[in-house]
């Protein structure tokens, strides 16, 4: 289970409207002005509402919270939105230029099988259940734990 800490924004009866608690070290880092991370935090700083289900945990808002999005969730959609469109691709690549076609007709078949296989993703992509792989609340986290600092020299 890969799990982060937020912070609980509101609750509609099962479902849980929670904000993720950015934890980076760019604040307590030395190189900050030389660092191109420090400066894509602070570009992307931006307020994120996620619903999740609320697991039967009992909570309130701003209650500091452990969410967790299972291991094989991440797994297979990373395979599944990476993976299908790229070996389509390489694939019928290979197939075209082994059956002698010329490098423009190659690059046309390479590309189409790209997105071709992006319909594909999205094809599968709804039929699949996505509740078990959505993120879910494991437990409450008390305020000392939800304020560990990542990074002290």
């Amino acid at each position: 289970m890969i799990e982060e800490s937020a912070r609980v924004l509101r609750v509609e009866g099962d479902i849980v409207w929670i904000e993720a608690i950015r934890q980076s070290a760019c604040d307590s880092c030395s190189a900050q002005k030389g660092c191109g991370h420090s400066l894509l935090v602070k570009a992307g700083h931006q307020r994120l509402e996620v619903p999740v289900d609320r697991n039967g945990v009992d909570i309130q808002p701003n209650d500091h919270v452990m969410i967790g999005v299972p291991d094989q969730a991440v797994l297979k959609s990373s395979l599944l939105i990476y993976g299908l469109p790229l070996l389509l691709m390489i694939l019928l690549a290979m197939l075209s230029q082994s059956l002698g076609a010329n490098e423009v007709t190659t690059i046309l078949v390479s590309f189409g099988s790209l997105i071709a296989g992006f319909f594909m993703v999205n094809w599968k992509s709804q039929r699949l259940d996505i509740r078990q792989w959505q993120p879910k609340i494991v437990r409450t986290l008390s305020s000392n734990q939800a304020r560990i600092p990542v990074c002290e020299i």
